[in-house]
């Protein structure tokens, strides 16, 4: 599912300009840009809580904590730096994920209040850059000619 929700997310903004991915459609709306970086800092997120059992450090938070909360202004980057930042991102996950099993997919721990487990959590990484997905493809139809 993850390789597949990438692969749509790539193609959704291929060829896409600098000027298209700083686009904001109106004052609510994130650019395109801002929309990838959000979905590479989630999976870093769910990386370090998931493979490392922590939160971010203050440097990690710096890094990816606005991008996260898709606040801030993320621009003037060519497609490539979102491209090679989502493919640095993954690599990781692929690596750990191979590296871990069943038992671990299905261990409950807590999480936000509330119980689950990696399985889920990593679920939530695939349908927040689907949900992305959808968002950006929907931007791209409306960006000017």
């Amino acid at each position: 599912m993850l390789v597949y929700a990438r692969s749509t997310t790539i193609d959704a903004v291929e060829g896409l300009t600098v000027a298209q991915l700083d686009h904001r459609h109106d004052a609510q709306s994130n650019s395109i840009g801002a929309l990838l970086m959000h979905i590479a800092a989630v999976e870093a997120w769910y990386q370090v809580n998931t493979f490392e059992g922590r939160d971010w450090t203050p440097d990690e938070e710096a890094q990816w904590l606005d991008a996260v909360e898709l606040r801030g202004n993320v621009s003037g980057h060519p497609l490539d730096f979102y491209v090679d930042t989502l493919a640095s991102i993954r690599a990781r996950t692929e690596r750990e994920l191979r590296a871990r099993d069943d038992e671990w997919l299905l261990r409950v721990e807590p999480f936000e209040g509330e119980q689950a487990n990696n399985y889920w959590k990593w679920f939530h990484v695939c349908e927040d850059e689907i949900n992305h997905r959808g968002q950006i493809r929907w931007l791209r139809k409306r960006l000017p000619a």
